[in-house]
């Protein structure tokens, strides 16, 4: 993925074995899918609410994000969760009810590159329908972190919290270091609970202190970071999708990613970081399949970034075809219907039965990543917050650690194709270099 989308990096996985010619209004019928998913899950998993498309949501049934669950304890009422993206979708009855338009802002600018011209606000923030998500990728994690107990489609980690869409990554997926920034700064402005970025910031994947220009952008970033801290900010970070450990990089093949046709294969160490996933006190999250699956063993997806000391906790990002081999081993949310990542998409269905579906005229897409799994562990940390709402980000990103279930290095784990820089995985006292201190557990965060 560039600082772009995890949805991205799944595109191009599933474009390469597309064989049929892309058609319009592919989508199954939503009672199709949730036949689909009952057979598929539900003898494992069950459904964790009485939405619609709940028995797809394997990924809440496995950390207790659920009618049995946490929503008689907690559900994120009077939390404000940023969601540093792609913008989100006005009118997606999934995310709409619990988003704050007055506060949601764009920070593309006039100069940023790839931006269309509809999102560009220059941090003006009654330039409301530059927020609009063209891409789809902010929806779908808005839903994961706040969908409602509606009636309709899903229901996310904690559904009564309020969504505030701050939109630094462009239609093409682009989330440069200046938007980036300024919508951190914002959101320490404005004093939010928690902001989710389920992306690394362009144009470096890896940001080298030996390198001046590369220093000062990670500068502003740590600086940033650290203003929105201050400010009462939990800020949560995917791990990445590079199947790299974060502890021991070796190399970095796709910086820079802009302008187009620069990147070069760099060798690194560990004077270079990836941001926001290792810039301190960053709560950074890895992903995992549907763990508890008969005979789904691997528990790390295929595609996550791991590292002792970088990686706080896991969440469910997904992983295509892995336990039942079927894409629905991977994570279904909101997605704008005609967007960027819907329209790459939806034409897959010939191939991969039900990747899209609608209801109640809305869309529903699965996608894999660590983006799907960072805002799982943003939603947990609002359970805490609305549990504990006099706690600072430290104290709650503690308690979201806390309550994890420890997971154990998966047995004889081997590097999984060329390029799988995860050589092995360690740890000791309870934390490991794949999981953190765990899988979080949005029931046992609620009681913490």
């Amino acid at each position: 993925m560039r600082g772009r989308v995890a949805a991205v990096t799944a595109a191009l996985l599933l474009g390469s074995l597309m064989v049929a010619a892309p058609v319009s209004n592919a989508a199954i019928p939503s009672a199709d899918l949730v036949q689909m998913c009952e057979d598929l899950f539900g003898g494992t998993f069950g459904s964790p609410n009485g939405e619609p498309l709940a028995a797809c949501q394997w990924n809440m049934s496995l950390i207790d994000a659920s009618d049995d669950g946490s929503y008689g304890l907690a559900t994120g009422a009077g939390v404000q969760v940023g969601v540093i993206d792609s913008g989100v979708d006005f009118n997606h009855p999934d995310v709409a009810p619990n988003l704050d338009v007055d506060l949601s802002c764009s920070f593309i600018f006039d100069d940023t590159p790839t931006a269309n011209p509809a999102e560009i606000a220059n941090g003006d923030c009654t330039n409301k329908a530059a927020v609009q998500d063209l891409a789809g990728h902010g929806t779908h994690v808005a839903s994961l972190i706040a969908a409602p107990v509606n009636g309709v489609g899903i229901a996310g980690v904690a559904p009564e919290a309020t969504i505030v869409g701050l939109k630094a990554c462009t239609e093409q997926g682009f989330c440069f270091v200046d938007s980036v920034a300024a919508a951190l700064r914002y959101a320490g402005d404005q004093r939010l609970d928690v902001v989710n970025l389920s992306l690394f910031v362009d144009p470096f994947l890896y940001y080298c202190k030996d390198d001046p220009e590369q220093r000062g952008m990670l500068k502003t970033l740590e600086r940033a970071v650290r203003y929105a801290q201050q400010r009462g900010v939990l800020v949560v970070a995917s791990a990445g999708n590079e199947s790299d450990d974060l502890q021991h990089p070796t190399t970095d093949e796709i910086s820079p990613d802009w302008p187009p046709d620069s990147a070069e294969i760099r060798f690194i160490h560990n004077n270079c970081r990836v941001a926001p996933a290792e810039i301190a006190r960053v709560l950074t999250v890895s992903a995992t399949g549907p763990i508890g699956y008969p005979d789904y063993d691997l528990w790390i997806a295929d595609y996550s970034s791991v590292g002792m000391s970088v990686v706080d906790v896991a969440a469910p990002g997904g992983d295509y075809f892995a336990a039942t081999g079927t894409v629905q081993d991977a994570v279904i949310g909101a997605i704008p219907i005609g967007s960027e990542i819907w329209n790459a998409f939806d034409p897959l269905n010939a191939n991969f039965p039900g990747i899209t579906t609608t209801d109640a005229g809305a869309g529903y897409i699965f996608l894999n990543g660590t983006s799907m799994s960072s805002p799982h562990a943003a939603g947990v940390a609002a359970l805490v917050v609305e549990m504990h709402p006099a706690w600072p980000p430290a104290a709650v990103k503690a308690a979201v650690q806390r309550t994890a279930q420890q997971l154990p290095c998966p047995e004889d784990w081997q590097p999984l194709f060329p390029g799988d820089d995860r050589q092995r995985c360690y740890g000791r006292n309870g934390r490991t270099s794949f999981f953190g201190h765990g899988l979080v557990n949005a029931e046992a965060a609620a009681s913490a």
